[in-house]
Parts: structure tokens; sequence; C-alpha cells
């Protein structure tokens, strides 16, 4: 998928902060259609999508990026999606009267120095290449669009469901761009046994936003869903471009009686 294609996608299937229905929202949650996980699910996302600015620096710090032109235009695209989420999510906590539960995590992630701590998180320095970073970003994408699509599936609220459908679908969106540029990145690359490495490396030191930040850490890890036999069939088609490289991964994974990518946590 071409910037262009994704962008006319985007303006077909995106969706406004107006396009819902903010008092009947509010409207439900007096009537008691608003369940525990429903409050935990909005105040957790709310604190972790809170961190946009430091995923726009994420690649920002990836050598080369300013030489893929269509890859750069896409970043910053994307970023403004990512942030819609983060209003969203934080004027449903504040509209329900709930936001103070989370008023020292929001502080606490924007002081948080989360790109140099995203890039030391492989040891390699992975995530400071563009096939390492594409790799992140594509398995995250996934893993956070199935915890949306949990989350809207358990919703009683119309208002609700219909808000947290949305913010997963732009997910998927976002997956499938990367997905697809990591995809034709390799296969224009003129050393493509780098490329698979870094591939390789980024998918064993992925980490979820909330685990670097360490916040939020028990809703996140402890939670009553699974998402792993719809993720790693996903992945393995994601990485099937080189089919070596799903190999390794496969043998990696084997060895340690996990999945095809051992660091995913598919909760969130």
């Amino acid at each position: 998928m071409h910037y262009e294609e994704y962008y006319e996608l985007t303006e077909k299937t995106g969706w406004r902060i107006t396009d819902f229905d903010w008092d009947q929202l509010a409207a439900d949650a007096k009537a008691g259609l608003l369940s525990d996980f429903d409050r935990q699910a909005l105040l957790a996302t709310a604190v972790i999508e809170h961190g946009v600015p430091h995923y726009g620096e994420v690649w920002t710090r990836v050598t080369g990026l300013t030489k893929d032109w269509e890859l750069w235009q896409f970043t910053t695209l994307w970023t403004g999606e990512e942030h819609r989420h983060s209003y969203a999510l934080k004027k449903a906590c504040h509209l329900l009267g709930i936001d103070g539960a989370i008023a020292g995590d929001l502080e606490a992630v924007s002081m948080f120095p989360f790109a140099a701590e995203q890039k030391k998180s492989c040891p390699d320095d992975c995530y400071s290449t563009i096939p390492g970073m594409l790799t992140y970003a594509m398995i995250q994408e996934l893993v956070t669009n199935k915890f949306y699509t949990y989350a809207a599936k358990q919703a009683t609220s119309q208002t609700l469901k219909d808000l947290i459908m949305a913010i997963g679908q732009d997910e998927m969106r976002h997956h499938v761009f990367f997905r697809e540029a990591l995809n034709e990145r390799y296969a224009t690359s003129t050393d493509k046994a780098w490329f698979s490495d870094q591939c390789f490396q980024a998918a064993q030191a992925f980490k979820m936003p909330h685990v670097i930040y360490q916040l939020q850490m028990s809703f996140f890890e402890d939670g009553p869903w699974s998402a792993l036999d719809e993720v790693m069939p996903q992945l393995a088609r994601a990485f099937s471009f080189d089919m070596s490289l799903l190999a390794r991964l496969a043998s990696v994974a084997s060895s340690r009686g996990s999945t095809v990518v051992p660091a995913v946590r598919p909760q969130a």
C-alpha cells in the first residue's frame, strides 16, 4: 500500500471526534451501562495513547527516514490519527468524571524519555533502522487492534462500542500499512540478510508501550483476554516474505516453548 492509497482510504473510512454522541455516553453511564472493565479500559488506554508526541519522536530517531519520503509522509499522518485516539479517550474519561484517577500517570507519561528507552530496548539498536522500526510498529499496531476489538465487544454502551471500534479499525489500517511497507522494502533491499536480521532482532526485543512506561501494568498484563490465537497467524503471514526469517523465529519460539514472536504479550 502506497501513501497515496492509504490517504484515500483513511479519507473514506476515517472519523472525527464530532461523529460521536458524547451526551449519550454520559447518559449511558448514568443508566449503569458502563461496566468496571469499560472504565478501566478507558483509563488505561487514555494513559498509553497520551504518549503520541513520544511515538512521533521514535520515528525521528530512525536512520534514513528522511530519505524514504513515502514512509516519512505516512508517519506524519499516522501521528495525527493517533492523537485523535488520545484526545477521544481522555475526553471520554473527563466526561465520565474518572480522569482524576490517571492524572499522575498522564504526568508520568509526559515526563518519560520514551523514545530513548524504546531504542535501548533492542540491544542491537534495531529500532534505529527502518526494517527494525517497521517490525516493531507492525506488531504493536496488530496487538493494539486485538485489544480494542475485545474491548469494543465488551462494551454495553453503543456510543462507547462505536468509539473503541473506530480506534481499533484505525490500528488495523496502520498495521496493514506497516506490514506492506516492510514487505516492499525487503523486496528492494540490497542486503537482505541484514534486513532480515533487523526484523528478527526487533521481534525478539519487542515490548508494548505500557511495558516501557511501566504504567497500567496490572490492567494490561493480567487482563481476562487473549489475542494469541489471532495474532500469531497474522504475524507469521506478515513475516512470510522471508521464509528463512520465519523459520528462525519459529525455531527460537519452539526452544522457549513459546510462539512465533516470543516477546509478544497479546493483551494490549
